[in-house]
């Protein structure tokens, strides 16, 4: 056999064990992490990286793996201006993968490109586009490769970006039903869906504050001024809870009730912010019953927001009573 036909045996084996191992993984986070790795592992480079982000946008370094001793880059790869890839987005075009051995080759050329570069210590690269549907989504890069491997990992490289555009697609999507599994649609806020995963097997929590919320006029406003207005009215009242409590912490379990489930928190720090929400109320224009409870210690979730729920009852029932109306 000749040394040619040995050299891409050995890289077809490369990239199936590659991908072998990273499709064995069901977290598509995961997944893509362990490709990277496997192939870093193997290719003698600093670094390899996925950067997405569509012709004219800003492009985010979204996943990276380094060699031992490589300081990470990726927070610094954020937000990257389009300027600094275009000329690579422009090859792309016509090229499957790019190679710039130097990039002093590009100083004159492209200076901004060259000065960003530097700056993060990326001395020569060896870049394929990603692809779906023959639109450029970003591209896979390796950094700083040996001088002797730099052409020899080319077709390594050209095979598995079209493996890795495919992963980030069947990411995209798998993220996209989780969201509109896990988040309600009208207010972006987490779903009743989504709290119970949050609470589920959840035992002996400490610092637990819990508001159970209702808003208090839907129903009238559904029926007087319409759904939109309703719909409205509901938007205010998500914005109204994430201007005091952190999103992730605020969930729509029902038409007009919302609940705040924050752990770890503080017993007058819980309270003065359920203060600053009821003054908060009236600047969204909104009005809110609220059941506000706040325990050292949690074994059972389920009691507890029940507890909350009974109080904000209490409290809606004082108040239609003063207004002389029905709960």
């Amino acid at each position: 056999m000749t040394k040619e036909l040995q050299y891409v045996f050995a890289n077809e084996r490369l990239v199936n064990d590659s991908l072998r191992v990273a499709l064995e993984e069901r977290n598509g986070t995961t997944r893509i992490e362990l490709l990277l790795e496997m192939l870093g592992k193997n290719i003698q480079c600093d670094r390899i990286c996925i950067f997405e982000g569509e012709r004219g946008s800003f492009v985010d370094n979204t996943f990276e793996w380094c060699a031992e001793g490589i300081s990470s880059k990726k927070e610094f790869l954020q937000k990257v201006p389009f300027y600094v890839a275009e000329q690579r987005y422009t090859d792309f075009s016509t090229q499957n993968h790019i190679v710039i051995e130097n990039v002093e080759s590009i100083k004159e050329k492209e200076p901004l490109t060259y000065k960003y570069l530097k700056s993060k210590s990326i001395n020569s690269l060896v870049i394929a586009p990603l692809k779906i549907g023959g639109e450029i989504i970003g591209f896979f890069c390796v950094d700083n490769p040996s001088e002797k491997s730099m052409y020899d990992i080319t077709y390594i490289v050209e095979i598995v970006a079209h493996f890795i555009a495919a992963l980030l697609e069947r990411k995209t999507l798998i993220d996209r039903l989780e969201s509109l599994s896990y988040r309600d649609s009208l207010t972006g806020l987490n779903n009743r869906h989504a709290l119970n995963e949050a609470i589920q097997n959840k035992e002996n929590l400490k610092n637990v504050g819990i508001i159970f919320c209702d808003t208090i006029g839907l129903k009238y406003i559904n029926d007087t001024l319409g759904h939109k207005a309703g719909d409205e009215l509901l938007i205010r009242t998500s914005k109204c809870l994430q201007s005091t409590f952190r999103k992730n912490d605020i969930f729509r379990i029902g038409g007009d009730e919302f609940l705040v489930f924050s752990y770890d928190i503080n017993e007058n720090i819980f309270f003065e912010r359920v203060e600053s929400l009821q003054e908060k109320m009236k600047e969204y224009n909104v009005n809110m019953s609220l059941g506000a409870i706040w325990k050292p210690e949690i074994t059972n979730v389920e009691h507890a927001i029940t507890e909350a729920d009974a109080l904000m009852y209490e409290n809606k029932r004082a108040y239609y009573a003063s207004c002389k109306m029905k709960v």
